[in-house]
């Protein structure tokens, strides 16, 4: 089965394009004005907040009338919708909303809800025993053992934490059966664990008029200083044994290449299809729609290549290399590479 492209999407507008640019899957939010009236900005429903002020756009269907509309198009169209559900954790006071949320979405006719939290897992199941069970990154799937559990605990799919090394997502796939596996592939490169999570997203969209932006940064993105302190040893003998230099170096590094500064992992595409993988995700329902339009056209492409053309290794990776090199302007870096190893690959080398 080949490879589906996971597409975010945030508007009607935006199904059709995205559907001819070659995406095969969405998936969306959808925040309505009651949420937003009862919660604050901090207590997001899946993950993402209210607006993106930079580039006035959001992440989020703002009623289930657009997600009616959305899904019909898409079905039309023989494309799947997914529904984020996806905060790490919701309090009992909200359950009540969260059911009826979840009622509305059913009527909708979404294919699966997103989710990572247990207790929302089993309140859908408990509600829909048929309904599609997507285990989110929140979900910290780490190993071919968690994604089993989730598996009997009834999901379909596991989307695997975007931390994880393209050696570790071979070796789940090579011991996981009977359920779907679902990476990341383009924008929002985190290296923390996302499950682990309890920063707030998003504050730097948020900067009050003649503040510094840099105050606003996510807690994640912060410059920190590392120090050392070994009982018995003197502390810059400690700071030397326990790479502390190295340690700043790789912060400053990091702070200065921002998350979202067009990460990609589209060369791993010739080993995700090798894998089995069903799945490769795109990050950004709060993204424009031409900047998902191009990021769809590019798997596309890559896609088209790699199952059209057979090429070996070496030429996937430089047919991949190139083409981002030309649709977003920067060249191919490995602080930059979703799977870094791919580019010391010595086994790409060959012709």
């Amino acid at each position: 089965m080949p490879i589906k492209i996971v597409s975010p999407l945030s508007t009607i507008e935006e199904v059709e394009p995205l559907i001819k640019a070659g995406a095969g899957e969405f998936y969306c939010g959808v925040l309505p004005a009651d949420w937003r009236e009862n919660y604050s900005v901090a207590a997001s429903i899946n993950r993402r907040q209210e607006d993106t002020p930079v580039i006035n756009t959001s992440p989020h269907f703002t009623s289930f009338e657009q997600l009616d509309q959305s899904i019909a198009i898409a079905h039309s169209l023989g494309i799947p919708v997914f529904l984020t559900l996806n905060e790490h954790y919701y309090s009992q006071g909200q359950y009540p909303y969260l059911i009826k949320y979840i009622e509305r979405a059913l009527t909708s006719g979404v294919d699966a809800f997103i989710a990572g939290d247990i207790g929302i897992i089993q309140t859908i199941l408990d509600m829909n025993p048929r309904v599609k069970i997507h285990i989110s990154t929140a979900g910290t799937a780490f190993n071919s053992s968690t994604v089993h559990f989730y598996r009997d605990l009834g999901a379909s799919r596991v989307i695997l934490p975007r931390h994880l090394s393209l050696e570790e997502i071979g070796e789940i796939a090579a011991r996981t059966t009977g359920i779907e596996l679902e990476t990341f592939i383009l924008n929002s490169r985190c290296a923390n664990v996302d499950g682990f999570c309890t920063f707030q997203h998003g504050l730097a969209d948020f900067v009050p008029n003649g503040q510094d932006k840099r105050d606003y940064e996510n807690a994640c993105m912060m410059l920190y200083k590392i120090t050392a302190s070994v009982k018995g040893m003197p502390d810059e003998e400690a700071e030397q044994v326990l790479n502390e230099k190295i340690s700043m170096e790789r912060q400053h590094f990091w702070s200065a290449c921002h998350i979202d500064d067009q990460p990609c992992g589209v060369c791993s595409l010739y080993e995700f299809e090798q894998m089995g993988l069903v799945g490769v995700k795109i990050v950004g329902r709060g993204n424009l729609t031409e900047r998902k339009l191009r990021d769809v056209r590019f798997l596309q492409e890559a896609l088209d290549y790699l199952y059209g053309q057979k090429p070996t290794k070496k030429q996937f990776r430089s047919l991949v290399q190139n083409l981002y090199k030309k649709l977003y302007k920067s060249p191919c870096l490995i602080f930059k590479c979703y799977y870094p190893s791919v580019l010391l690959d010595e086994t790409a080398q060959e012709t």
